[in-house]
């Protein structure tokens, strides 16, 4: 048998009791406590089985309290409220040593880099000069531009000025450089289309027919010159005499042949060729031995050689005069033969020592 059913008259659950009942404000120990007791007493269900409140740490004099309900009368307690200094200051206790700045100011950093110099500078170097003063050292450690400074001050005079300076500067570059003819103005052509001077090309004449030579009085008649439509061969043009052995026409500033080393071969230079004998030259006198190699050896003949021996050391004294370095390129210049053997005789006589200034300086 089942077990009978339980009686219906049971009380219910009513919602509210299932709800959690809200929480008190609590602002401070004292505050809660009393608020709790008051609610505990008005319910009258406080048991003493209930747990006590946990602990919390006890308040600051110094904080204030919070009302919720009803506010409390101001105090002075209350109203003055401060918080104490961390750290407070105490007149009896040492003061720490004063630090030294992170950085030096520019004034002793000035004065400690001329003293160091000053120290480490040589007296010797002053010797009939006044040594600078240290107002002089640290006028120049403190030197600031002022450019800017004049040129707000007055910009037309500083404009008359800078221009001035440029006209000077320009004037001074173009004595230094000789002056260059301007290159012609080259005329465009026509375009294709525009062109109407087109030469046509001419139609060949008719050969004439060849008539035998008649005789006008007594002198012949000479046959009338065939026309054609192409133009004549221009006549071969002969090479002129490229010889150059007039060395009698020219100033002698070489040096004399004593000052060459005594030493065979001394103007020996490298020449692919068979060199030429000269020994029954009618010049051949007037060289030095080793001058006899080195023109045989640049198949020049005695004439030639002390020709271009002669422009090449008169080129030499142009350049002492207007203080330029004589260089092959000169050499090459002044002489009129192969440029190759013009370069061998300046390489020749640089090798000796005959293109220092010395030699020429006498007829400058």
């Amino acid at each position: 048998m089942a077990p009978p059913p339980p009686p219906m008259d049971c009380k219910k659950f009513d919602i509210i009791s299932l709800m959690s009942p809200p929480d008190a404000v609590l602002d401070s120990f004292h505050h809660g406590s009393s608020a709790l007791n008051k609610s505990g007493g008005a319910n009258g269900k406080q048991s003493s089985s209930q747990q006590p409140l946990p602990m919390s740490p006890p308040i600051s004099p110094y904080s204030k309290p919070i009302s919720t309900t009803s506010a409390a009368p101001a105090t002075p307690h209350s109203q003055a409220i401060k918080d104490p200094v961390l750290y407070p200051v105490d007149e009896h206790s040492p003061t720490s040593p004063p630090q030294p700045p992170l950085f030096a100011p520019a004034e002793l950093e000035h004065q400690r880099i001329v003293d160091e110099h000053v120290r480490a500078r040589s007296q010797s170097i002053f010797s009939g000069v006044a040594p600078p003063k240290r107002e002089d050292y640290e006028l120049v450690l403190t030197f600031r531009s002022q450019v800017m400074k004049h040129f707000t001050t007055n910009r037309r005079g500083w404009l008359r000025k800078e221009r001035a300076l440029l006209e000077a500067d320009r004037r001074a570059g173009a004595q230094r450089y000789y002056t260059i003819m301007p290159a012609k103005p080259i005329a465009a052509k026509p375009p294709r289309s525009q062109r109407t001077d087109r030469v046509s090309k001419p139609h060949a004449a008719p050969r004439p027919i060849r008539t035998n030579t008649t005789m006008v009085g007594t002198t012949p008649a000479r046959p009338a010159g065939r026309t054609s439509a192409t133009p004549e061969p221009s006549r071969r043009v002969v090479a002129p005499n490229r010889e150059d052995k007039d060395f009698h026409s020219l100033p002698d500033y070489c040096p004399p042949l004593n000052s060459l080393p005594n030493r065979s071969n001394c103007l020996k230079v490298d020449w692919k060729g068979q060199p030429i004998d000269l020994s029954s030259d009618a010049h051949a006198a007037l060289l030095h031995p080793d001058e006899l190699l080195l023109a045989g050896n640049l198949r020049l003949d005695c004439a030639t050689y002390l020709t271009s021996k002669r422009r090449i050391f008169e080129r030499r004294l142009q350049c002492l005069r207007t203080g330029k370095e004589f260089r092959k390129t000169d050499a090459q210049q002044a002489c009129k033969i192969d440029v190759n053997k013009a370069s061998k005789l300046w390489t020749a006589f640089e090798k000796v020592g005959w293109l220092d200034q010395s030699w020429v300086r006498p007829f400058v």
